[in-house]
């Protein structure tokens, strides 16, 4: 990709928003573009010597992490503008999660010395990492305390919501989460079969709560979701 095309995607990314149009160039010019296919794991689980660090630039990635009984859990699903890797590479300790392509997916990968040079150079740049990761923790101690103490029905209800307040787009007053994930994937957010899953949708959509169609989840009633 050549370099004018690079910074027009460089300025979608809200973590370069803080930088001077010569500070993007510069950050570009130490950037490694890549591609990735559906179902290709990106980043594995418990991999020693984290020294990538990545930000997405088209495409949809879910962060999961495998139980000792071997099921799999999607903690997140990350979007054009995020970013994923920073924590091993400041810690240094292995990958706390996996990383695995949805969709087909380019990446902006940034090798350790290059990323922890940035940081140094661009204080502006960390403040904003940090803002980041505090916002997923709090998302992620949510996500826990949904999980241990709701019934399926309601993790499935909650999952929903946070996908279409998170995620989501408001049109004529009710809310849409494009990019429709599949019964698989929600019941991998949820921590349950996709059976379990496939029989809660059944039921919100003949209560008239949701509506789906190929692409999408409209949010039809976000008070009664959870009766």
């Amino acid at each position: 990709m050549d370099r004018e095309k690079l910074m027009q995607l460089a300025l979608k990314v809200p973590l370069f928003g803080v930088l001077t149009a010569r500070e993007r160039t510069a950050l570009c010019d130490a950037m490694i573009m890549r591609e990735f296919l559906p179902g290709q794991t990106i980043v594995q689980q418990e991999d020693e010597g984290g020294q990538t660090f990545f930000i997405i630039i088209s495409g949809i990635v879910h962060v999961a992490v495998m139980a000792a009984e071997g099921k799999q859990t999607i903690l997140a699903t990350l979007r054009p503008g995020d970013f994923f890797g920073e924590m091993a590479i400041l810690d240094g300790e292995p990958r706390s999660a996996s990383v695995i392509a949805a969709d087909r997916c380019t990446l902006l990968m940034l090798y350790r010395a290059m990323f922890m040079d940035i940081l140094q150079k661009y204080p502006k740049i960390a403040i904003a990492m940090l803002s980041e990761m505090s916002k997923r923790i709090r998302r992620a101690n949510r996500h826990i305390n949904t999980l241990s103490l709701m019934s399926v029905y309601g993790r499935v209800a909650t999952v929903l919501l946070n996908l279409a307040r998170e995620q989501g787009q408001k049109n004529h007053g009710l809310l849409v989460i494009p990019d429709r994930p599949t019964h698989q994937v929600l019941a991998d957010m949820v921590g349950c079969s996709r059976e379990t899953v496939s029989r809660v949708i059944s039921q919100l959509q003949k209560k008239h709560y949701i509506a789906m169609d190929k692409n999408r989840i409209i949010i039809l009633n976000a008070e009664k979701i959870y009766e």
